[in-house]
């Protein structure tokens, strides 16, 4: 393992640590500890996904350095996987492939696991939500743009408060904004 001798690099690394929430450090130690119980178990299977799940979480820090991580960062990324893994079990139906099918459902099992520990809303809830929003924006103001819509919206306090990230609040909006202003 590199040691951290420079230090820029252990500033680096401070700034990092101490930009994530604690849901996103608990999400990774608990991850971390999994994948020492799967190395002691012998647990191949469990042991490699939690290792790709690692390291797709760090080439997104990597990617996105001076950004905030917290756990909606880190249901993108299980998402993300998520959707990869069913694609390849398409594929794999398709050429005919059970055993393959077979491990990426349990990979996908798995990982689905992690994301429900996440605090984060579901899209039901979150759809719940922007149309309660949506209806009060259309009671007190009925002629908005979407444009005016997201305006509206306190990106700061609004996340937290619908437990769920800019990109998923914005595109529930953007679905449901034409059942109530194109009337």
């Amino acid at each position: 393992m590199l040691k951290l001798r420079s230090p820029l690099l252990q500033r680096l690394n401070r700034q990092i640590r101490c930009a994530s929430t604690s849901s996103y450090n608990n999400a990774l130690l608990t991850l971390k500890k999994d994948l020492k119980e799967a190395m002691i178990s012998k647990n191949d299977l469990k042991k490699n996904t939690i290792r790709g799940l690692l390291s797709a979480i760090k080439n997104k820090e990597i990617d996105n350095r001076d950004k905030n991580f917290d756990e909606f960062m880190l249901f993108e990324v299980f998402s993300k996987l998520v959707k990869q893994r069913q694609d390849s079990i398409k594929e794999f139906l398709k050429n005919e492939r059970g055993e393959l099918v077979d491990k990426e459902k349990q990979e996908m099992q798995l990982i689905q696991g992690y994301m429900d520990s996440l605090p984060v809303s579901t899209s039901e809830e979150i759809d719940i939500k922007a149309v309660e929003y949506l209806e009060k924006l259309k009671a007190s103001q009925p002629e908005l743009q979407m444009k005016q819509v997201f305006n509206k919206i306190d990106w700061n306090t609004m996340p937290a408060a619908w437990k769920a990230s800019p990109n998923a609040i914005k595109s529930s909006i953007a679905a449901h904004y034409k059942k109530f202003f194109w009337n």
